[in-house]
């Protein structure tokens, strides 16, 4: 009776409001306001039309959703269904009524967020935000419901309740009478110097993965540019087009006739005469330059530096001045910070570093030290899946550089964050380390090459660029336009020479574990017996040649993962282990193409022998070359 006639009479719903907010605060009525809002929420919703008079109801809706033993499906499918109405009949007549409808939309599903466990609103809340964000016209409803969506994905349960319950109000929603919290709001702090001068020893950024060379220096040239004759030192510039020639004034009595010796000497480009091979290599290049895009006038090419984000809670607790509840244990007894922001700078060559966010990230919790001593020498010590449980405290940043220049460099990261009272904490940060080999790129591979054809490909580009970096280069002035017909590059290149003293297992391990992907090809029977078989370096060109091949060839059944290798030095020496009898002719190649951005390379030709590998380098960027040695030494260090 009492929902029959609430449907008819709207004017009832204030007083059936009061009548539940009076029997909620009874203690012994309770049960009986709780059991009217079950039934409302089983006979009272389904009954209910989706029009703009649903807008009526709304006091009645929130109070079954403030209500933790109602379930709250049936009203997030009557809300979503409602949601679908205010777009459909949204026009320029209904842009107040649709804001202010939406408005109290989200208000219901915040007070849902507040007195329900995140796992029974997850599905259904989820959808119904992510429709709001991109579909509501509202452009305020779309920006809370897109942030209500993020707290509800990346925050805790109870870490989200106490989050909005210090939070503002949107405008147009009634706070709930429920939750005395609604009326006391926390205002916001500010930023205290004070605490962030050692921010960076509980607030830490690392690197992933570290880097082989931890450099302490970088070689940078300023670009210099001649005056007189306007040519610049740069190894590119821009594609100037010659212009019409002028046509002959045939008004004038004096003609001025020119020598063909003279129309010659007037050509920019000088002639030049090719053999069908040179003119093959300079097509390879002119191909391969032409996918290069040309930072001054496109998006350059970007490189990923992955590093994680975690902080201390003890310190952090410690600095910021709060303690953890006696009565709270798990990971709700955790600080956290919300809404983090890194911005970095650098005075290396990066172009413009993009900032980082972080909605939410919980602090790692306090390590137990068991000792070993006397005493509890013989105590049980718990043993956890350490690593599945610290990728909970630690958030995943990637920082993107655009270089200019191939060289390492020095990024200084600054942070602004929020902590659980609302205090805004802000400082610098330990800085990352950029090391040459995060310049390492593939080479850039044309889009009508198919993908079979690669590894062909990649092995004409080195022949190519090899030949055009070495000193006779058959290139000569040859300038090879950049992506866009904007800008034009020239190769002028340098070698260089490194002996490896290593054996030659350490040496095909190294390669295997730091520059599989940048091998095009491996020549030599014995080396690729050995190497074929690990299945690491793949997709490349296998090719035997007969001036590298062996009579005394290694075991190719020796594999890379079997441990150390054991010589048997003197007939009567009995060891365990498998033998390895040593030979002192070469056993191949490996050919090793490395793109550096922008728009230059960096090729190692390693010749591989039992006890030695003579590394051969060409660049077409001389200061890179500065690196290659402390690299090459550091993929043998254990």
């Amino acid at each position: 009776m009492l929902i029959e006639s609430t449907l008819k009479f709207q004017g009832l719903v204030p007083l059936i409001v009061s009548f539940v907010d009076r029997l909620l605060g009874c203690y012994k009525h309770r049960w009986l306001g709780e059991w009217l809002l079950e039934t409302f929420n089983e006979s009272f919703i389904p009954k209910l039309n989706i029009d703009y008079k649903l807008g009526s109801y709304f006091p009645i809706l929130e109070r079954i959703s403030a209500n933790e033993r109602v379930s709250p499906t049936g009203l997030l499918e009557l809300l979503a269904n409602y949601m679908v109405v205010l777009i459909k009949k949204h026009g320029p007549d209904t842009g107040l009524k649709s804001w202010c409808q939406g408005s109290k939309i989200l208000g219901i599903c915040r007070t849902m967020m507040i007195h329900h466990h995140s796992s029974s609103l997850f599905l259904g809340l989820s959808r119904l935000l992510a429709f709001a964000c991109l579909y509501f016209p509202d452009l305020e409803v779309r920006d809370h419901a897109r942030t209500y969506l993020r707290m509800l994905v990346c925050i805790p349960g109870k870490k989200l309740r106490d989050l909005l319950n210090i939070g503002e109000q949107l405008p147009g929603i009634s706070p709930s009478t429920n939750s005395s919290s609604f009326f006391n709001l926390q205002s916001p702090r500010y930023h205290d110097p004070k605490k962030s001068r050692n921010i960076s020893s509980y607030i830490h950024l690392e690197r992933t993965v570290p880097l082989l060379v931890r450099q302490s220096w970088s070689l940078s040239l300023p670009v210099l540019r001649l005056d007189d004759d306007k040519q610049s030192l740069e190894s590119f510039k821009d594609n100037k087009t010659t212009g019409e020639p002028k046509e002959l004034d045939r008004s004038s009595s004096s003609i001025e006739i020119v020598s063909d010796i003279n129309r010659i000497s007037q050509l920019q480009e000088p002639l030049r005469v090719m053999d069908s091979k040179v003119s093959e290599m300079v097509g390879i290049l002119r191909k391969h330059f032409a996918s290069i895009p040309d930072f001054r006038h496109f998006p350059g090419l970007k490189i990923k530096i992955p590093c994680v984000l975690s902080f201390d809670s003890e310190l952090f607790n410690h600095s910021v001045g709060t303690s953890l509840p006696s009565d709270s244990c798990g990971i709700d007894s955790l600080p956290a910070i919300y809404a983090t922001v890194l911005k970095f700078s650098s005075s290396a060559p990066y172009g413009n570093i993009p900032s980082y966010h972080i909605p939410f990230l919980l602090g790692q919790p306090v390590k137990k030290d068991y000792s070993f001593s006397e005493t509890n020498s013989l105590d049980i010590v718990p043993v956890g899946n350490g690593s599945a449980e610290e990728k909970r405290f630690k958030a995943h940043v990637m920082i993107e550089l655009e270089p200019r220049e191939p060289q390492p460099g020095v990024i200084n990261v600054h942070i602004q964050t929020n902590a659980d009272n609302s205090e805004i904490i802000q400082g610098q940060l330990h800085s990352i380390n950029v090391g040459i080999e995060d310049m390492f790129l593939k080479a850039i591979v044309p889009e009508d090459v198919p993908t079979e054809a690669v590894p062909n490909y990649c092995l004409d580009l080195f022949n190519a660029l090899w030949e055009a970096c070495g000193t006779s280069s058959s290139t000569g002035r040859e300038t090879f336009v950049l992506k866009g017909g904007k800008g034009v590059a020239a190769i002028s290149g340098t070698q260089s020479v490194k002996l490896l003293e290593v054996p030659f297992m350490s040496l095909i391990q190294a390669v295997q574990r730091c520059l599989a992907s940048f091998v095009v090809s491996v020549t030599g029977e014995p080396l690729i017996n050995i190497v074929k078989g690990g299945e690491i370096i793949r997709e490349v060109v296998w090719k035997d040649s007969d001036s590298d091949s062996l009579s005394e060839a290694p075991n190719p059944d020796a594999r890379l993962d079997g441990g150390p290798l054991y010589i048997q030095y003197m007939d009567d020496e009995n060891e365990k282990g498998p033998h390895l009898q040593i030979s002192k002719k070469n056993m191949g190649c490996f050919l090793v193409l490395i793109f550096l951005p922008p728009r230059f390379h960096l090729l190692f030709k390693m010749e591989v022998c039992d006890v030695s590998t003579l590394v051969r380098v060409r660049t077409d960027h001389w200061p890179c070359l500065a690196y290659v040695d402390e690299l090459l030494e550091a993929l043998f260090v254990e």
